[in-house]
């Protein structure tokens, strides 16, 4: 799919583009949660959701898991986030002049 290859590097400089961030997948469930590697916490208010959670990679896909999952599994595999992704804004094209 080439939102999967998209999303496979979305995040860079610990930054990614709102665009993307709204079509990475929610991780919900896994066989072993300790195969699932952090890359960063986040908290980024759009129009209409709020993604408070956290950005992983499981496999070589990239994923983003709710806060409440987090905190559900946390029993059962601690996480280690030591960085928070920032979210970048669509570039917002200046109003045309009229002639």
């Amino acid at each position: 799919m080439e939102w999967e290859k998209i999303l496979k590097d979305a995040v860079k400089d610990n930054s990614i583009k709102e665009l993307h961030l709204r079509k990475v997948p929610s991780l919900k469930t896994v066989e072993d949660w300790n195969r699932v590697l952090e890359l960063g916490l986040i908290e980024h208010q759009t129009k209409f959701a709020m993604y408070k959670g956290a950005l992983v990679k499981y496999g070589d896909r990239l994923f983003f898991v709710t806060q409440e999952r987090l905190d559900a599994v946390a029993p059962f595999r601690k996480w280690n986030f030591k960085t928070k992704i920032k979210v970048t804004d669509p570039e917002v094209t200046a109003p045309s002049k009229k002639s």
